[in-house]
C-alpha cells in the first residue's frame, strides 16, 4: 500500500481513504497492532480462537440482565467494572451478556475506557433493558400530553452520561409561571447568571447544516443508505469504518474566519458579566472564535478544534486534518505508519476531538452542570430540537422560578410545557428584534446586524411569538 506524507509531516494519508488496507487486520503475533490505551494486558495470540470457542455461561447471562433491567445499565457498570478489570475481562463480560462475538473481535485495538464504552452502547440499545416510552404529543399542541395522566407526575430522568439519543419527558410537575417578552427584555437586563443551552440552529446562517430539520444532514444522508442516519457520529461504527465519517465530515466543518450574529449576541451577554455558561452541542468550535472565553464555554459534544490518534494517543490542531477532511480522506499518524506497510484499517486513525454517540461528555461538563442549573437566574435555549442526552434533559433540571426562554425555528415536539416562553424565528433575527429593543447598549457588533431593521413580533393564542424581519 503506498503512503504520502503531509505537509506538516505529522499526519499521513492513503489515495484511497485507507479502505483496501483490511489485510493484517488481526492481531497475529508479528507485532503490528499497537494497543490504543497504557493498559498493560496485550492480546495474547489466541484470543481470536478464545473467542471463535467461547460459550456464554446462560445462568450468569440471566442474572446479569435481571439485575439490569431492575436497576439499569448504570448501575451495572457501577457494579461490574472496576479498576482490576482488564480488556479481557470485559470482551468476557460482553459476551456472556450474550452480545455477537462480532463486537470483540477488534479487542486489541480498543482501549479499556472504548470497551467500557461500547458495552455501555450496547446496553443502552438493547430493547430488553428499556422501558415503555410515554406517548408522544401532538405537534399541533406542544403544550398539551395525555387528559389521564397524573398531574403530580415527575419528570423522566436519565442516569447515563453518554451521548445517546433522548427519552420523552413527562409533563413537568408545575406549570411554568407566565412570562412574556417584555419581561425577557427587562429580565436580560436584571439577570446575572445567564445559562445558554445552544444547538446547530445558530450556525445554519454560515451554510453549516442543522441535523433534524427537513434540509438537514441527516436527510441529506439518505443517499448513504444507512438504517440511521446518526450511525456516521456513532464511535463503534466510527472504530469499524471511519471513512464512513470522513465521507461526510466536510459537510459540517466550519468555515473560515466566520461566525454568525447569534454568536456575537452571545459575547455581549459575557462582556456585560452576565454569562454564567454556554453548553453548546455544536462542534463547528464558533463560539471560542466569536471570543467567548473558555472557562464560560463547554463544549459538551467536543469540537474540531483538536484531533487525535486513537492508537498512540497523539494530539493534533484540529486544522491540521482540515485538508484531509475537505478532501474525503482519512488522516493517519505518521508515527503510528512510520514502519508499517500493512495494519487493520482503524490502525493510526486520527479523530477529531468530537463526543459520537457512545462516548462519554467532556469532564467539564460533569464538573460545572449540576452547580450551573442551581445557580442560574435565566436558561435560554437556542437553536436545537433538544433530541440528544444528557443535554437534552438539562431544561427538566432548572429550578422552577427560573425563566426558561426558547429561541427556535420551530416548536420542539413535546418539549413546549418546559418553558416559560417561547421566541419562534430565525435566530439571528430573533436575537437582532431582542438587541433593538434592548437599546443602543445591547448593539450587536456583527456585519448582519443592521439596528435600523423592522420586525413583526406577533403573539399567538398559547403566548408564544414569532418574529420575523421585514424585508
Amino acid at each position: 500500500m503506498t503512503r504520502f506524507s503531509s505537509s506538516d509531516g505529522n499526519i499521513q494519508r492513503t489515495p484511497d481513504g485507507g479502505g483496501s488496507n483490511r489485510t493484517g487486520a488481526i492481531a497475529d503475533g508479528q507485532g503490528i497492532m499497537t494497543p490504543a490505551s497504557s493498559d498493560n494486558d496485550a492480546a495474547p495470540v489466541s484470543f481470536t480462537e478464545f473467542i471463535k470457542r467461547f460459550t456464554p455461561d446462560l445462568e450468569l447471562q440471566k442474572q446479569y440482565r435481571e439485575f439490569i433491567q431492575k436497576e439499569g445499565p448504570q448501575a451495572f457498570l457501577e457494579r461490574k467494572i472496576n479498576k482490576t478489570m482488564t480488556r479481557r475481562d470485559i470482551c468476557i463480560l460482553i459476551l456472556n451478556l450474550g452480545y455477537p462475538k462480532k463486537v470483540v473481535e477488534d479487542y486489541a485495538i480498543f482501549s479499556l475506557r472504548e470497551l467500557a464504552t461500547i458495552l455501555l452502547r450496547l446496553m443502552l440499545n438493547d430493547s430488553s433493558f428499556k422501558p415503555p416510552r410515554e406517548e408522544e404529543s401532538s405537534e399541533d399542541d406542544e403544550d398539551s400530553f395525555d387528559s389521564d395522566s397524573d398531574s403530580t407526575t415527575t419528570t423522566t430522568t436519565t442516569t447515563t452520561t453518554t451521548r445517546n439519543s433522548t427519552p420523552i419527558y413527562k409533563r413537568p410537575k408545575e406549570t411554568p409561571f407566565k412570562y412574556t417578552l417584555p419581561d425577557f427584555i427587562s429580565g436580560l437586563s436584571l439577570a446575572n447568571r445567564i445559562m445558554v443551552v445552544t444547538g446547530a440552529g445558530i450556525s445554519t446562517s454560515l451554510g453549516i447544516p442543522d441535523f433534524r430539520s427537513f434540509k438537514g444532514l441527516y436527510n441529506q444522508l439518505s443517499k448513504l443508505n444507512l438504517s440511521d442516519p446518526q450511525k456516521v457520529f456513532d464511535l463503534a461504527t466510527f472504530m469499524e469504518e471511519p471513512g464512513l465519517f470522513y465521507s461526510i465530515a466536510h459537510m459540517v466543518l466550519p468555515p473560515e474566519g466566520k461566525f454568525a450574529l447569534l454568536h456575537a449576541f452571545l459575547k455581549i451577554i459575557q462582556d456585560k458579566g452576565k454569562l454564567l455558561r454556554n453548553y453548546t452541542q455544536n462542534i463547528d468550535n464558533l463560539e471560542e472564535r466569536a471570543g467567548i472565553y473558555p472557562d464560560k464555554l463547554i463544549q459538551c459534544h467536543g469540537s474540531f478544534s483538536h484531533a487525535r490518534c486513537i492508537t498512540c494517543n497523539s494530539l493534533f490542531a484540529g486544522t491540521k486534518i482540515y485538508d484531509h477532511i475537505r478532501k474525503q480522506q482519512i488522516p493517519r499518524c505518521s508515527q503510528c505508519w512510520k514502519d508499517l506497510q500493512e495494519a487493520p484499517l482503524i490502525h493510526g486513525v486520527i479523530k477529531p476531538t468530537i463526543t459520537f454517540f457512545g462516548e462519554d461528555l467532556p469532564e467539564r461538563y460533569h464538573n460545572n452542570i449540576k452547580s450551573d442549573i442551581r445557580n442560574c437566574d435565566m436558561c435560554i435555549v437556542i437553536g436545537t430540537s433538544l433530541n440528544v442526552n444528557p443535554v437534552a434533559g438539562i431544561i427538566k433540571d432548572i429550578p422552577f422560578d427560573v425563566p426558561k426562554i426558547l429561541i427556535n425555528k420551530d416548536p420542539i415536539e413535546g418539549m413546549g410545557a418546559f418553558f416559560n416562553l417561547k421566541l419562534y424565528g430565525l435566530c439571528d433575527e430573533v436575537v437582532s428584534y431582542v438587541s433593538k429593543c434592548l437599546g443602543d447598549d445591547w448593539f450587536i457588533p456583527h456585519a448582519d446586524h443592521n439596528p435600523n431593521s423592522h420586525f413583526s413580533a406577533v403573539m399567538d393564542n398559547n403566548g408564544t411569538y414569532r418574529i420575523k424581519k421585514l424585508r
